[in-house]
């Protein structure tokens, strides 16, 4: 498989706006729930899809997938059937995928179980905001997480623009050409772990039940 070409796209941003760690003893878990605004600038947005899929938005087979680790998992591709050729700016690209029923809500496999909600979102001027829950537990419920338990968090904004093919009867399944994104597209070093520069995340080992404050909200550099 080859590997995916990630690019900064300029103009697209995620900013926090605010969050919450709280505590859940009867599920034996704890879980967050954080805001965030992600802009997109429509043109530049446009222009550098057209660079990698030549009339992405004209033809009805291509297909995106957000890509929003700490705040969601949409588990499919969302083909542009219904809105190709029709989509002129940021409301109309949202939604076509901020529809609940393409984000998972089950709990994950692994000694640190994860399990996101499904997202809200809201269109706020031509940014989206999205309101994400991600509730964290010990293997089975094993025993009662602790703060002490929590990963790194990474917080994603990024499309994966995939190119589709018609070969009949069947639709050939889309192929990624690029994932745009708003971070840098070089890595850096962060608590171990390979982020690329500029991507926002926190410490879940040094948060406290309560309110998230905009502090520990992070950039890697």
């Amino acid at each position: 498989m080859a590997e995916r070409e990630y690019r900064k796209l300029q103009g697209m941003a995620l900013e926090f706006v605010s969050g919450r760690l709280e505590d859940n003893p009867g599920g034996r878990s704890i879980g967050y729930t954080v805001t965030f605004d992600m802009t997109l600038d429509f043109t530049h947005f446009v222009q550098m899809a057209n660079v990698y899929i030549p009339g992405y938005l004209n033809s009805a087979v291509n297909a995106i997938r957000p890509e929003l680790d700490g705040l969601a998992y949409h588990y499919a591709y969302n083909y542009l059937f219904d809105a190709a050729g029709s989509i002129g700016g940021n409301k109309a690209l949202f939604d076509i995928f901020t529809r609940p029923g393409y984000y998972m809500d089950e709990w994950s496999d692994g000694e640190l179980e994860r399990r996101y909600s499904k997202p809200q979102f809201e269109v706020v001027g031509q940014k989206l905001r999205i309101k994400a829950h991600m509730d964290f537990r010990l293997k089975g419920g094993s025993r009662q997480i602790e703060i002490s338990d929590l990963p790194v968090i990474r917080f994603q904004w990024a499309l994966n623009l995939l190119q589709g093919g018609v070969q009949l009867p069947d639709l050939i399944a889309p192929e990624t050409k690029v994932v745009l994104m708003y971070a840098h597209e070089d890595f850096v070093e962060v608590e171990g772990l390979q982020m690329f520069r500029g991507t926002r995340y926190m410490k879940g080992s040094e948060l406290g039940f309560g309110e998230i404050s905009p502090g520990q909200i992070l950039t890697a550099q």
